[in-house]
């Protein structure tokens, strides 16, 4: 009895080589050697009837060995990995090595996620007859073309975002300032191969995060590069930073109560904002600035903080030591140049780093 094919979850399936009936006249060929040593008693049978039966029973192995292999193969079929084989368009459950052999025949790549191939059926009875196959061993049951599609995966939109908050939120948390994404682009259902899906965003080469900025992604899939895209990004923070208490004067120095400390939108990278005091020693305004506008890098430059003839404080460091001593400047200076100063006690002159106004140090 034939066996009918088995069925795989595309549909596909191959059946088993039919029985041969050659077993037919094998019986029949006994029971004729019965008949006649019934009629003989204990008489041997004739020569040509012991021939005749070896003669039927290797006709039948013979025509067992000629079967048909019969696959079976869906009008459209969904694939997993890059290579396709015939194994993966048709279910071939055999322990004949022949049939893994079959399964292994390669038919080319697959598309990629989201796209279609067409395998003409032309091609798979050419690959079958490459791999060593007889025309006449399988009989291939398929429609003309075969259409193939890429087992996928579209990619959670929340994941990348995520990602991209991480990295660019990640550059103000040490700086103290409040930070949120108000607008975020990037593309949409964005479809890979199945697998672990890992996204890495990078926010490295970004210098302004409060002008619109992209953000690479790498998205991948169990650990190989799938797809490298980006987004754009805009930023919107706030931070504590120095604003001008007063109107403000060109070539003025800022002193205590020329500013204050307010929260602030900020608009410009972050290094251009004033946020610390100390950052004013030694400056002066290079342009009028207007009562309640944020002090910035490009409204000051380094003033002289020490002239010539001035009476300097000099600090001596060694080691641990330190020491400090009265002394005149014999050059002018600002902040981190080096001058010669006189020590008032005993006239030497030294060298000086200018580390404020009216105070130097000299490192021995």
């Amino acid at each position: 009895m034939n066996k009918q094919p088995q069925k795989n979850r595309r549909g596909a399936g191959l059946s088993p080589p039919n029985e041969p009936q050659a077993n037919n006249g094998l019986i029949k060929g006994i029971i004729a050697l019965q008949s006649q040593r019934s009629l003989g008693g204990d008489k041997p049978a004739p020569l040509h009837l012991f021939f005749a039966i070896l003669f039927l029973i290797c006709n039948s192995f013979i025509v067992s060995a000629q079967v048909i292999t019969k696959i079976h193969i869906a009008a459209e079929t969904v694939v997993e990995k890059d290579r396709i084989e015939l194994g993966d368009l048709a279910a071939l459950d055999s322990d004949d090595p022949n049939m893994e052999r079959l399964k292994s025949v390669a038919l080319g790549y697959a598309p990629q996620p989201g796209a279609t191939r067409e395998i003409l059926k032309e091609k798979i009875v050419l690959a079958i007859a490459s791999a060593g196959f007889a025309e006449d061993a399988v009989a291939l049951d398929c429609p003309p073309k075969i259409l193939i599609r890429r087992q996928s995966q579209k990619v959670n939109s929340a994941v990348l975002r995520d990602a991209v908050e991480k990295a660019v939120l990640a550059n103000f948390q040490a700086e103290k300032v409040s930070a949120r994404i108000t607008h975020l682009e990037m593309p949409e259902n964005i479809e890979l191969e199945s697998g672990n899906v890992s996204v890495r965003a990078s926010a490295a080469n970004v210098r302004n995060f409060f002008a619109p900025f992209a953000v690479s992604l790498e998205i991948s899939v169990d650990g190989r590069v799938m797809r490298r895209l980006s987004a754009n990004v805009e930023v919107q923070a706030s931070a504590e930073v120095l604003v001008a208490a007063k109107d403000l004067t060109a070539q003025a120095k800022i002193g205590a109560g020329d500013f204050v400390v307010e929260t602030r939108s900020l608009d410009k990278p972050l290094s251009s904002y004033l946020r610390d005091a100390d950052r004013l020693r030694g400056t002066v305004l290079v342009k009028n600035v207007s009562a309640g506008t944020e002090l910035t890098t490009e409204a000051l430059a380094s003033g002289i903080a020490v002239k010539n003839g001035d009476l300097v404080r000099i600090i001596g460091q060694s080691g641990k030591i330190q020491i400090s001593v009265a002394g005149e400047a014999r050059a002018s200076g600002r902040i981190g140049d080096r001058i010669a100063v006189k020590n008032s006690a005993s006239n030497t002159i030294l060298q000086a780093t200018v580390i404020d106004e009216g105070l130097v140090k000299v490192i021995f």
